[in-house]
């Protein structure tokens, strides 16, 4: 049987377009339009082009917001082959500016782009300002692919995203080399499978993958790839930045993505632990500086040994750093609010590796930061899917990229919770992270915690079973009681499928 392709048509006017669409075989067609439905049938023909899709069996949605796109489509409903925007503009006489501005939105440009106000961007800006004052600067600019090829040495693949490709979708050497592979879309991603200890991918027999993909968590490849080059100067800062995506636990500061921003400096042997300090010291005084800009607060920065840490007391953000090399130093930051501070929230890691650059003997310091935990420590935000948000009130409350103590413009969100129970297959290891993939997957990042609320082992037979409380909660609107239904019944039938329990 042909697979159906869903394609989304945005922007439609009198919808002749979609019309003549819905007759394609194989095709079922999401037809939108920006007005109402009775403004929209006004127009010539309209209301003939709406009734021959309707009887078609494709789907028309009025009234429809093309840059919250979100907010129309529960999760399991956001997955597109094609989506079409014919001439899109804010209608007539409204002008380039306005038409560009709702372009740029309706592709949700990133934090880190030209002219953006996020305060993401306006953490990363004031670094790169600061440290350009102290040290020799370069920014690299070029482009940085988030597909590679292959597997992952020394890490958890758990902790991964993978690209499932069939073989004509796989992109070329070239493609690859270009960074063209960034157009992958994210209905290829899968979110539940898990890899074999070889890296290679667990598929059920009978699929043939050729080639695995990833994509990219972490840009240290990219900067150790610097160090090894023979243009690399030693003496300069050179400075990366860009997204990484890394599969995690559900919690408030545990993020499946975020911005990194790596510096990279060759240095003289033996000088190394006094340039970790200056550029610490350069760190800490440019977040101090931003800070004092937005709360009275102290803001305390620290540069702690990796050896004073059980692994226990690790963020996600560092325990998956520990896994892809050595680390020397912890950078942990904290806000003081009460007089006494315990230890902090590891926002950065610092590492060496020795090089022969010439016939100079040099090492190699990495630092590595969390921007997106940065601006969130400083700015007072309290859940990372704020910073996601396509919600105006967000952004708003940093005009001109001006940082300030966030405020909440939902104060009384309503939240719901469900519990599920199940058995653990016999002699395998429950994959939590998994579980907790799934629960993103399936509500759209809007399961804000997830607690194991009981755990019980028959004595007879040996099976385990576990009992996890979810709460689903927006942090940009209001949940509905049968979109989180119908969250958790998809729920329950994705980790029956995916991880093969057996619900109770």
């Amino acid at each position: 049987m042909e697979a159906v392709r869903r394609v989304l048509l945005l922007g439609e006017g009198n919808f002749s377009f979609a019309a003549s669409l819905c007759g394609a075989a194989g095709t079922h067609v999401v037809a939108t339009c920006y007005e109402s439905e009775e403004e929209a049938s006004g127009r010539g023909r309209a209301a003939e082009s709406i009734r021959r899709l309707r009887e078609g069996g494709a789907e028309v949605v009025f009234s429809v917001d093309c840059t919250k796109l979100k907010d129309y489509f529960l999760p399991e409903k956001r997955q597109f082959d094609c989506i079409y925007f014919n001439f899109p503009h804010c209608g007539r006489k409204a002008g380039v500016v306005k038409n560009r501005e709702l372009l740029a939105r309706f592709f949700h440009r990133g934090f880190l782009e030209r002219n953006s106000n996020h305060p993401v961007r306006t953490v990363k800006d004031k670094l790169t300002a600061d440290l350009s004052q102290a040290f020799p600067l370069q920014n690299i600019d070029y482009y940085l692919s988030l597909l590679h090829q292959g597997h992952l040495n020394g890490v958890c693949h758990s902790n991964v995203f993978w690209i499932i490709l069939s073989p004509e979708e796989t992109p070329s050497t070239e493609e690859m080399s270009d960074g063209l592979a960034n157009a992958v879309l994210f209905s290829h991603v899968d979110f539940c499978r898990d890899t074999d200890k070889s890296g290679w991918l667990n598929v059920q027999e009978g699929c043939h993958i050729s080639k695995q993909y990833y994509l990219r968590p972490s840009l240290l490849p990219y900067a150790q790839a610097i160090a090894q080059r023979g243009a690399f100067l030693p003496g300069t800062l050179h400075v990366l930045s860009g997204p990484v995506f890394r599969k995690c636990l559900i919690t408030p500061y545990s993020m499946p993505v975020f911005h990194e921003m790596v510096f990279v400096c060759a240095v003289n042997r033996g000088t190394e632990n006094s340039y970790i300090q200056m550029l610490v010291n350069n760190i800490k005084t440019s977040m101090h500086s931003l800070h004092q800009t937005v709360s009275s607060f102290k803001l305390n920065i620290n540069l702690q040994e990796a050896t004073s840490f059980e692994t226990t007391e690790l963020n996600d953000f560092a325990a998956f750093e520990s896994q892809l090399s050595k680390i020397q130093y912890f950078i942990c930051m904290e806000i003081d609010t009460s007089g006494s501070c315990e230890k902090g929230s590891c926002v950065g890691i610092i590492r060496t590796a020795h090089y022969e650059l010439g016939s100079s003997k040099l090492v190699v310091v990495f630092a590595s930061l969390n921007l997106d935990l940065l601006a969130m420590l400083i700015c007072g935000i309290s859940d990372w899917r704020m910073l996601w948000t396509s919600d105006r009130r967000f952004l708003s409350q940093f005009p001109r990229g001006e940082l300030r103590l966030f405020k909440s413009f939902s104060l009384y969100p309503p939240s719901y919770v469900h519990d599920v129970s199940f058995w653990v297959p016999d002699g395998e290891q429950f994959d939590e992270v998994a579980f907790h993939t799934i629960a993103r997957q399936v509500s759209g990042e809007m399961v804000l915690s997830i607690q194991l609320i009981d755990s019980f082992q028959q004595s007879e037979t040996g099976r385990k079973s576990l009992c996890y409380r979810l709460t689903f909660q927006s942090c940009d609107k209001a949940l509905s009681r049968q979109e989180v239904a119908e969250m958790q019944l998809l729920f329950r039938k994705e980790i029956n499928q995916h991880l093969r329990v057996t619900l109770r």
